[in-house]
């Protein structure tokens, strides 16, 4: 202890001598405090006691102040004449409480003066039972003096454990063309307050905030012991697939942070496939009839699909169907015979009016450029798997080769992005059907006499007509025709020039005979017999496989002989 110390505590312990005597006549109880009000003495004595005889008085020392703990208090009964201290205790039962009391004894066993107490918290009190006994008779003086105490001023701090706990909520499953909301609350779940904090969600590729960032961002300015807060993201995704991700909630200024469990997110979307069905070969100016299948292959349904159908516009559409619904196990399934070349357009109008010049000269193939016509209508809903059939009937005009293409287009978007490039989604199918057109040339021949029986000596003209009533070219057309005995050749005419060898007439071929040409030919034969002949006439060309043959039945006769 410290030189002042010991001064200070001297003094309080000279004045509490001097002013602390209690008299046993005088009031029964007597409250004394130190000069720094720190503590207070309060002694209660009995007015009268018997000599020899052992009585009780008390004493309560109380620590008066608000902040400061009292230690190592003592207490010392000053020496008095006839008087002795038997024992000392405290009131409580306790045996912590008791011990906090101390006495000694002196060199003849007997119990002094001296009491002390380790420990006084603010506002606390201790009261000690003095057990004592007086020997002789007469007024008896008993003085009580606080010889030491050591004020102590004690700092209080609450020990704290703040504690975060994260929490993230999202869709197990969304549309790709859906805002997406992603569900955040953080809470303290500890004892004392958090300062300034971070959440931040890494969402990974394909998936972005609506301000087009792939990383989520909270910043949080504290949060109190007990308190939660929520926040909630809006996102979209550019793409379908799984999306896995976690927050993790971090302190600024220390290494307190938490992670939330991993969610994951199936992002689903409509996806389209074309199928057309039709004829690969057509003969002539036959109807072409097409089947065409659009379906929804994806997990999510499509709104307002955009169905285009395309066909030379040489051609002419005779027939479109209404689309029927079908479900996946509905539809056919069948893979139809059909190229994914894309119909060669027209860049300008004049190129589609030389392609039609073209065509009509027979020069249409497949390097020239065909003007295409089109007709679109909108299924309002297709659901994944969901099937729209539809049937659609052309009739091939004059081109050789009759290209027809089905483009089913699904477009949607997330009008709340910033981004709109990655926030629409479209998906587009294309399906081509090519029917190759075939033309044949189908020559035709007839052969007529103008009279018939014919008189012996008379003349009759067999007429030959031929023609092409097929849809293509036919070249090298040639005829001839076999005079039967009883006849004799006169004269023929024809489209080309003929020659006679014996009983045959040829006429030279004609080179091309287009479809719906014809050629008339006329020979004249005399009637020189009697009987039934026949005239014969062949034709050959280069479409027929082997030389067709015509005859007409003519009965002649001979009047002389009537």
């Amino acid at each position: 202890m410290s030189k002042r110390s010991t001064w200070r505590l001297a003094s309080v312990t000279a004045a509490l001598a001097a002013a602390s005597c209690i008299a046993i006549t005088a009031q029964a109880e007597e409250t004394l405090s130190t000069g720094d009000g720190l503590l207070t003495l309060t002694a209660n004595m009995p007015e009268e006691v018997r000599v020899g005889e052992e009585f009780t008085y008390t004493v309560k020392i109380t620590n008066a102040s608000d902040n400061v703990t009292i230690h190592d208090i003592e207490l010392k009964q000053l020496k008095a004449k006839g008087f002795s201290v038997e024992t000392t205790s405290t009131g409580s039962k306790d045996a912590e409480s008791r011990q906090s009391v101390e006495s000694k004894q002196d060199k003849k066993g007997k119990r002094n003066s001296e009491m002390k107490i380790a420990m006084l918290k603010p506002g606390e009190s201790k009261t000690v039972n003095v057990t004592a006994s007086a020997d002789e008779v007469g007024e008896l003086r008993s003085c009580l003096a606080i010889v030491n105490y050591m004020p102590a001023i004690c700092l209080t701090s609450q020990v704290v454990k703040p504690q975060l706990e994260l929490t993230k909520v999202a869709p197990k499953q969304a549309d790709r063309c859906d805002v997406i909301e992603l569900e955040y609350s953080v809470k303290n779940a500890g004892s004392g307050d958090v300062g300034p904090f971070i959440v931040t969600d890494t969402l990974g590729d394909g998936l972005a905030t609506i301000d087009g960032d792939e990383t989520l961002k909270f910043e949080v300015d504290g949060l109190k012991a007990g308190d939660t807060r929520n926040f909630l993201a809006r996102v979209y995704a550019s793409k379908p697939g799984s999306f896995r991700s976690r927050a993790i909630a971090k302190a600024e200024n220390s290494d307190l942070k938490s992670r939330s469990k991993e969610t994951t997110t199936e992002v689903i979307a409509a996806d389209l496939a074309v199928q057309v069905d039709g004829p690969n070969r057509l003969y002539g100016e036959q109807l072409a009839t097409f089947t065409a299948h659009v379906t929804n292959t994806g997990n999510a349904a499509a709104d307002d699909v955009r169905v285009n159908v395309f066909w030379p516009e040489a051609c002419n559409l005779v027939d479109f169907s209404e689309p029927t619904m079908q479900s996946s196990n509905q539809s056919s399934g069948k893979s139809s015979d059909q190229s994914q070349d894309v119909p060669t357009m027209a860049k300008n109008a004049k190129k589609a009016k030389q392609g039609s010049a073209d065509k009509n000269e027979g020069k249409n193939g497949d390097d020239v450029e065909l003007a295409m016509s089109d007709k679109s209508f909108t299924i309002e809903r297709l659901e994944a798997g969901q099937t729209a059939v539809f049937e659609y009937a052309v009739r091939t005009g004059d081109v050789d080769t009759l290209p027809t293409k089905v483009v089913a287009r699904y477009l949607c978007s997330v009008d709340a992005a910033d981004d709109q490039a990655d926030a629409k989604s479209e998906t587009e199918s294309m399906a081509m059907a090519r029917a190759e057109v075939v033309r044949l040339a189908a020559m035709q021949m007839v052969v007529l006499d103008d009279e018939d029986p014919v008189a012996k000596k008379s003349n009759v003209v067999y007429s030959i007509r031929v023609w092409n009533e097929g849809d293509a070219d036919d070249s090298s057309v040639t005829l001839k025709a076999e005079v039967p005995k009883g006849l004799e050749f006169v004269s023929a005419k024809g489209p080309t020039e003929h020659s006679v060898d014996g009983s045959t007439i040829t006429f030279k071929p004609i080179k091309t005979m287009r479809a719906g040409d014809r050629a008339d030919y006329k020979v004249t034969v005399k009637c020189t017999g009697n009987g039934d002949v026949r005239f014969a006439a062949m034709l050959n060309s280069q479409s027929l496989n082997k030389e067709v043959t015509v005859e007409e039945s003519t009965r002649l006769f001979d009047q002389a002989a009537k």
